[in-house]
């Protein structure tokens, strides 16, 4: 660095003396008295010392001039400029008036021409060896849509880097005094609502959005839009992943398929939540699960005394922890794994009684209604008895708070699986109608993009690999939220919650699972039954046509957060407990044919 400020100074140096010997040659010519030769030898000795102190403070030594711009050409100006008036200044204090005042005029043009001249050659060097560079690589004609701070961003960085294989060619933008205005060269052509008719005009080969702050649902219009003529749709980070709206070609990407749902991520600002969770000890089952590792994530931000990660996987808490020592850089002591089965209640008991958890995130659970048709015994021991034998010790042990991790498939359950998650929802409200210093309650959502197993991934790996899309039936409706707002979710509603609550956040409307199948074909550049077919294999065993948030005698009411909901049903607490002791016994006993009869008979899962 010093040595490349070495070579700046030597030849700013030699710049001013060429710009003041021309200055005097220009006003004399060859004929030059001799009077003035000594008067400038003293001249330059003034100005190279007064000119390179100035350049240095104006940091003219010190600026990557490849990648000068408009504001460092002010720079110049200024700084040259101010160097000038000084070195005036300077002759006028040392009675050097005989020096006539047409050689500082010339002696600025020239300077300015020079030394400014010069430094900006540098960027048009490095601008003619990257095109240089860039030739031989293929070039993308790309139309910008967002001709904003993000947008001129991104194509000045394009220009910059040809080598990238980024060509601008026009910009789009709603605002219509925008429309045939310049920015970088580039021309802003007309309205996103016009990309067909625009395309036609301005062949491109890709479309990247540089609207950061734009809606879903104009996000998906656009994609949408592009994918149905056959051009790729790209966009720029979201708002909050930019700094000063500054972009980076590496930030571009693809459209995230959460991006596209229909509804914004519902935000929950946790601030008023920090104190329910501050230096308290929160114990995580299933921590090694979708849900449970977010709620790992999360919870350390929380500023507890301890998190505590238990699953019955060991390869997942394996990698659960190698990531969350990563990310807490090295700082071990607030996060601990341990490996537990939520059915053993000596092994929850040693839990209980070493830590004292105070807060308790309950999210071990099977969840493959499928699967779970298949294993009726094993859903109810794991989904309902795990999660009475975590109430019974968060009840002895005197935890200050219980969260049961519930689905919308509790409500009119038609599987097992839904009927154990809506036992262990009975089994919070009977826990909070005994007296007990632990406040129970329970969170209930719908599906989570992105989970292990759920329909997202699936779809991906099956249009990746150019197979057919599998749904289950053309009506087939789901709702939908990200893992992120889900524990969001449950980190609120734990910190409002009273006790014997049954929490439901507010999903917006269900997506239809053939439309979200026909969007990511297209988002992946193909052409829904055309290039990648859609195939309808029956509802499985257990399946829902459609998921309910609420039950029919439920209640909804609302709570302090405007996206968060509970409800309230007719509760007979003395019926609720027999049922649930009934159950329990025959599931203890292990009579997998006895348990079936019963759930039939009573109609605990609808047909």
């Amino acid at each position: 660095m010093w040595f490349k400020q070495l070579i700046y100074l030597v030849a700013d140096a030699l710049l001013v003396t060429i710009a003041l010997l021309a200055a005097f040659l220009l006003r004399f010519g060859l004929d030059m008295p001799p009077s003035y030769i000594q008067e400038f030898v003293f001249l330059l000795l003034l100005a190279i010392l007064i000119k390179l102190t100035v350049f240095h403070i104006f940091g003219f030594h010190s600026q990557l001039w490849q990648y000068a711009s408009l504001k460092e050409g002010l720079r110049l100006f200024k700084g040259i400029s101010t160097a000038s008036l000084l070195l005036l200044g300077a002759l006028f204090f040392a009675q050097q008036t005989g020096i006539p005042r047409a050689v500082l005029v010339i002696d600025w043009f020239l300077t300015l021409g020079l030394v400014g001249g010069g430094y900006f050659f540098i960027r048009v060097r490095n601008e003619l060896f990257s095109s240089a560079a860039a030739k031989g690589v293929e070039q993308k004609r790309v139309l910008i849509i967002g001709a904003g701070e993000a947008g001129s961003s991104l194509v000045r960085q394009m220009q910059h880097h040809p080598e990238k294989g980024y060509r601008p060619i026009a910009f789009l933008d709603d605002n219509p005094s925008k429309k045939g205005l310049m920015i970088h060269g580039i021309k802003v052509v007309g309205s996103s609502r016009a990309i067909p008719s625009i395309i036609a005009d301005y062949p491109a080969d890709e479309v990247i959005m540089a609207i950061p702050s734009a809606a879903n649902q104009e996000r998906r219009r656009i994609a949408l839009e592009c994918k149905e003529i056959g051009i790729p749709c790209k966009t720029v980070p979201d708002i909050v992943e930019l700094v000063d709206g500054k972009v980076n070609l590496s930030q571009i990407r693809e459209i995230d398929i959460k991006e596209l749902l229909g509804r914004k991520e519902v935000e929950i600002d946790l601030k008023n939540a920090v104190d329910c969770y501050r230096g308290r000890t929160i114990l995580i089952t299933g921590a090694a699960g979708s849900i449970g590792s977010e709620l790992c994530r999360q919870a350390v931000a929380l500023e507890p005394a301890l998190v505590i990660a238990t699953d019955i996987s060991e390869n997942g808490l394996y990698h659960l922890e190698e990531e969350m020592f990563s990310w807490l850089n090295g700082n071990k002591g607030i996060f601990e794994i341990h490996i537990m089965d939520v059915r053993d209640r000596r092994a929850v008991d040693r839990i209980f009684k070493l830590y004292k958890p105070e807060v308790i995130f309950h999210a071990a659970a099977y969840k493959h209604v499928p699967m779970m048709e298949r294993h009726t015994l094993e859903a109810m021991q794991n989904n309902f008895l795990g999660t009475r034998v975590m109430i019974d010790a968060a009840r002895r042990h005197n935890a200050e708070r219980f969260v049961f991790i519930s689905t919308d498939k509790a409500v009119n359950p038609t599987s097992i699986m839904g009927l154990s998650k809506q036992l262990g929802e009975k089994s919070i409200k009977v826990a909070a109608s005994n007296a007990s210093n632990t406040k129970f309650m329970a969170v209930r959502f719908g599906n989570v993009l992105g989970s292990n197993g759920s329909v997202i991934p699936k779809f991906k790996r099956q249009i990746s690999s150019k197979e057919a899309v599998t749904i289950t039936h053309p009506d087939i409706t789901r709702y939908f939220m990200t893992i992120h707002e889900a524990v969001h979710l449950v980190i609120q509603a734990t910190a409002i919650g009273g006790g014997g609550d049954i929490f439901v956040l507010n999903m917006g409307e269900p997506v239809k699972i053939t439309d979200l199948a026909r969007s990511m074909i297209q988002l992946f550049g193909f052409e829904p039954e055309k290039d990648i077919p859609i195939v309808y294999t029956g509802l499985r065993p257990g399946e829902k046509l459609y998921e309910e948030l609420f039950a029919e005698n439920e209640v909804v009411n609302n709570t302090p957060h405007p996206k968060i909901y509970e409800v309230v049903d007719d509760f007979n607490k003395i019926a609720t407990t027999e049922l649930l002791n009934e159950l329990e016994s025959i599931i203890q006993e292990g009579d997998d044919r006895e348990l079936i009869n019963l759930i039939h008979e009573r109609h605990f899962v609808r047909a």
